[in-house]
């Protein structure tokens, strides 16, 4: 009976022309989430490595940025209430980052270590940070996140990319804010927390509506007029 009193408010509301209501109720009936645009994950039996690195690294805001972003994807997408499948397994954070520092964050391609005997992954989502920055370059009062980062997926057993994406991120989207010393360090965080939640969607069903994004009023920051 439960089942049947959406199809009844549906037929009411065709039947009454009330459209707002319509449109409500069609995305009732649909649900929030959509399909992600990469499903490499949600099938079979896998073990998952997630493997930062970056493109440079002469950048002091950059620093320890790429192995901070890639546990907050591990953390998000290793999570059954997000990516629902049992058979998924992750490797190791911190074996990931013992492979990187033994060399020297120094390899050609995210398959080389995947498929390197201490890591064993079935498939790599490995990102390349190309850009990123909190300041503005040329105003240092001024603060905005913002981050360009090539995504790839790939499967280990065949060598073939799966997936592969680059994203600029932007954040606060519509303008900068006030910096000040004291608040840096928690944007910095709070945007790093954005760019590895903007990866992980692309490998689970997620609303395209809820990507989160920085509450400039949360920060107790003050905007740019």
């Amino acid at each position: 009976m439960k089942k049947l009193v959406p199809l009844l408010l549906l037929l009411v509301l065709m039947l009454t022309g009330c459209q707002t209501g319509l449109f409500t109720i069609l995305w009732v009936l649909r649900g929030d989430d959509e399909p992600p645009k990469y499903d490499i994950l949600l099938k079979g039996e896998k073990r998952v490595a997630v493997v930062p690195r970056s493109v440079y690294s002469n950048s002091l805001e950059l620093r320890n940025a790429p192995r901070e972003i890639a546990q907050h994807i591990h953390s998000i997408l290793d999570n059954p209430k997000v990516v629902k499948n049992k058979k998924l397994r992750f490797v190791e954070q911190s074996k990931v980052e013992s492979w990187l520092d033994h060399a020297n964050n120094n390899f050609d391609t995210f398959l080389e270590v995947g498929r390197d005997k201490s890591i064993q992954a079935d498939v790599v989502i490995g990102f390349d940070i190309i850009e990123f920055q909190i300041r503005d370059p040329l105003n240092a009062s001024l603060i905005q996140g913002r981050c360009v980062v090539e995504v790839r997926a790939v499967d280990c057993a065949t060598g073939k990319i799966e997936a592969s994406e680059t994203l600029t991120i932007v954040d606060p989207p519509s303008m900068p804010l006030h910096n000040n010393p004291r608040l840096e360090p928690v944007f910095r965080t709070q945007f790093i927390g954005v760019v590895a939640e903007q990866i992980a969607m692309l490998f689970y069903p997620h609303n395209p509506n809820r990507k989160r994004r920085i509450d400039a009023d949360a920060l107790e920051m003050q905007r740019i007029n």
